[in-house]
């Protein structure tokens, strides 16, 4: 067992040993209960939602989006048990209208992050912002320029076989909860990406990666030397990228 899975498995005994006492002393609960998986469980789902969500918030390894989530869904399972209110482990569809909560949190961070774009010497400003909805960039000659997007549910397409690409170092940012990348650039053109998933799969100039939480890094052989070329992060929750040379 590894030092950082025994001081978390610690963690939560101390942690659950707590809120037990702490209820057992405001006569919420008593110690001679009998305490059923069915009255446990939930406080163990609160117990993870608040490590995810505390994590988020110290820029840990952690989750605000699950995090939350399962602490709200734990804290109505908990009023449940204690009579406060009628909430079963299957009413969870009942938190549906969190996910407005959380697209319009995420809009807001979208339009804060151009200045969080750690694979770039300069912070790129948002240039597009959408809730849902598919991008594409594949009429003829359309003009390259630096861009920020965001989305929380999109397609995006970037064909770069049809563009005008100045001569210079061209940087984009996509990133989103979930949707699928596709971008297509001529081989005569150096790029640099950096793709990363949370959760699906990455194809990158023959380099594939799936599963949770994937990044892969390409540079192509004359990218570093190059006057115009593009360098591009792609940064997803969930989905599916993919960069092919053509």
């Amino acid at each position: 067992m590894s030092a950082a899975i025994g001081r978390g498995i610690a963690a939560f005994l101390l942690i659950g040993a707590g809120v037990i006492l702490l209820l057992t002393n405001m006569n919420i609960i008593s110690l001679e209960m009998n305490l059923s998986w069915g009255m446990v469980y939930p406080f163990v789902i609160l117990l993870f939602g608040l490590r995810m969500w505390s994590g988020a918030l110290f820029k840990k390894a952690g989750s605000w989006v699950t995090g939350s989530f399962l602490t709200v869904f734990a804290a109505l399972l908990i009023l449940d048990r204690f009579g406060v209110m009628t909430f079963r482990f299957w009413d969870v569809w009942q938190l549906w209208p969190l996910l407005f909560v959380y697209i319009g949190v995420g809009i807001m961070k979208g339009r804060s992050r151009g200045s969080d774009s750690r694979y770039f010497d300069k912070p790129l400003p948002v240039s597009r912002t959408m809730a849902v909805g598919d991008l594409s960039f594949t009429e003829e000659n359309w003009k390259v320029e630096p861009m920020n997007v965001w989305s929380a549910v999109s397609d995006y397409k970037f064909d770069f076989t049809k563009a005008f690409i100045p001569d210079e170092d061209i940087p984009i940012r996509v990133a989103g909860w979930a949707g699928d990348v596709r971008m297509f650039v001529p081989k005569q053109v150096p790029f640099r990406v950096d793709a990363k998933v949370k959760a699906g799969d990455i194809k990158v100039a023959g380099q594939k990666a799936d599963g949770i939480n994937r990044f892969v890094q390409y540079e192509t052989r004359d990218y570093q030397e190059a006057r115009r070329k593009l360098t591009i992060q792609i940064e997803l929750t969930a989905g599916s990228i993919k960069v092919v040379q053509v």
